[in-house]
């Protein structure tokens, strides 16, 4: 059984296993998976990232959430985050709120935003919005750049998230778009107080591919296991706040067993981790 968030995270980073990394496994599938593998928690795309994703309605999803209470009290996994919201100039963030209530109801502590927006103050405002409504669920939203999307770095992130200027309203980092966006440890040391809440984890080439639809290839299909590439992991954790959780995206590859690749990135991130808290 796996053990909860709060207790591992007493002696070692919080490792959560991200939707992305076992795309094909449906949410029951990936939860059960997640806990023999031994992740303290999961991540879970309820709404639709990419056109290929499974769409749920909302009473699709609200069933689909209750059906995984058993299994989660079974297995003691905690549900880290709930993916995605997408923020356009088309959208009205009310839409969203049964996202949210179906994350409040799985315990989730945060809900994940990307923003194909271009105008940062539009942006803001929507982002804002969202965080509103996001509260009173207990909820955290994460906007999460990436150099193909209309926010492209940290610090174009930040600057949204500070002019929203709602409390529950963090960056997420993560390690392939914080390299491709030529982000710096130095970046996230600099960020305001409490507005960084975690990172996901992976690793891959120092030189990236040219082109956007390769960029976004490379960020959907093939990234590698940490430690396996040439990311400076070591300092991005160092320069992540203290104790902060990580989840795992690496996507599984044509062919391999769902659980073994689980098991391979759990193995993969606790030697990236434990040798950065123990190092000097």
């Amino acid at each position: 059984m796996s053990q909860s968030l709060s207790s591992e995270s007493s002696a070692h980073r919080t490792l959560s296993l991200a939707h992305l990394s076992l795309i094909a496994s449906p949410p029951h599938q990936l939860v059960a998976l997640a806990a023999e593998a031994g992740f303290a928690g999961v991540d879970l795309r309820l709404s639709p990232a990419t056109p290929t994703d499974r769409v749920y309605d909302d009473n699709e999803r609200m069933q689909l959430c209750h059906g995984l209470l058993p299994l989660l009290r079974q297995t003691g996994l905690k549900v880290w985050d709930v993916e995605i919201i997408r923020i356009n100039e088309r959208i009205r963030a009310e839409d969203h709120l049964p996202l949210m209530e179906a994350a409040s109801l799985l315990g989730a502590r945060r809900i994940k935003a990307v923003c194909d927006c271009s105008d940062p103050a539009l942006s803001a405002a929507l982002l804002a919005r969202l965080a509103e409504l996001a509260a009173p669920f207990g909820l955290t939203v994460d906007l999460e750049y990436m150099v193909f999307s209309g926010v492209k770095s940290l610090r174009a992130a930040l600057a949204i998230v500070e002019a929203a200027a709602q409390p529950n309203l963090q960056v997420l980092v993560d390690a392939l778009h914080w390299i491709r966006a030529g982000d710096t440890a130095a970046d996230i040391r600099a960020a305001p107080p409490g507005r960084i809440g975690y990172v996901q984890l992976c690793d891959g080439p120092a030189r990236g591919p040219a082109g956007r639809e390769a960029l976004i290839a490379e960020a959907r299909t093939n990234r590698l296991l940490p430690g396996d590439g040439e990311f400076p992991l070591r300092a991005l954790l160092e320069a992540m706040p203290p104790s902060c959780p990580i989840s795992i995206e690496v996507p599984l590859l044509s062919g391999e067993n769902p659980l073994h690749h689980a098991r391979r990135l759990l193995a993969a991130a606790r030697r990236v981790t434990e040798r950065q808290e123990a190092a000097p």
